[in-house]
């Protein structure tokens, strides 16, 4: 895979998070995934984008900063949105 092939997955991928393409989401997603060490597989995955946007309803992810370098993918994502309460216990 090229490294502009591997950068249009990932841009892929946030637009679908964007969109909030759930039935999509499996594309760029394993049905195993883990997050900060915890396998949530792809429900738990789904679930815990939906709550994110059912607590900060403007979430978008703005790619600020992407290298990429196969199989590497790094990115800094920016964001401006306004929760509708505490969040992450801020």
């Amino acid at each position: 895979m090229t490294p502009a092939d591997l950068a249009s997955i990932y841009r892929q991928y946030i637009a679908c998070l964007n969109t909030r393409d759930w039935s999509n989401l499996g594309r760029f997603v394993h049905d195993e995934v883990s997050h900060n060490g915890k396998r949530i597989g792809l429900a738990g995955y789904r679930q815990m984008l939906e709550n994110d946007y059912a607590s900060i309803p403007d979430l978008h992810f703005n790619i600020e900063l992407l290298v990429v370098e196969p199989p590497y993918v790094a990115s800094r994502l920016q964001f401006d949105c306004s929760p509708k309460a505490r969040f992450l216990e801020l």
